[in-house]
């Protein structure tokens, strides 16, 4: 008689569900710190949009200053090419903010950041930031 073995804990799996799990707590974090109103347009916005894709800035994916509250349409309009929405959110953040976020950017992690003990710490984080607003 054959005896199973234990399964071995997923660990793609582990970590996809660590990102979502983090990706909903920043985006409570970003309604809780800058509101509900589209940071464009300001109509009623419920839709949390990275200044910097997460794409091509995964570092950045969890830092709030780089969540713009937004409304659909604007969301839609910056998606299908307007430079307008990007240029209007620098507008209403200020030169400074982006300055200081573009640094950010443009400073890649030397560590790899897509490990289960870098969610855990996230969601640790980010658990901490809500629970204080």
């Amino acid at each position: 008689m054959k005896i199973p073995k234990p399964k071995k804990e997923n660990k793609a799996k582990t970590i996809k569900q660590l990102r979502s799990f983090a990706d909903r707590l920043w985006y409570q974090l970003c309604i809780l710190e800058h509101g509900t109103i589209c940071e464009v347009c300001g109509k009623s916005g419920i839709q949390v949009h990275h200044f910097f894709p997460k794409s091509n800035y995964g570092h950045l994916r969890y830092l709030v200053e780089n969540g713009i509250v937004i409304c659909q349409g604007c969301h839609l309009k910056h998606h299908t090419g307007s430079p307008l929405i990007q240029q209007e959110i620098i507008n209403v953040r200020g030169i400074k903010w982006y300055n200081a976020l573009k640094k950010k950017a443009l400073t890649r992690p030397k560590d790899s950041y897509a490990t289960i003990g870098y969610y855990k710490a996230i969601i640790e984080d980010l658990t901490k930031k809500v629970g204080e607003n």
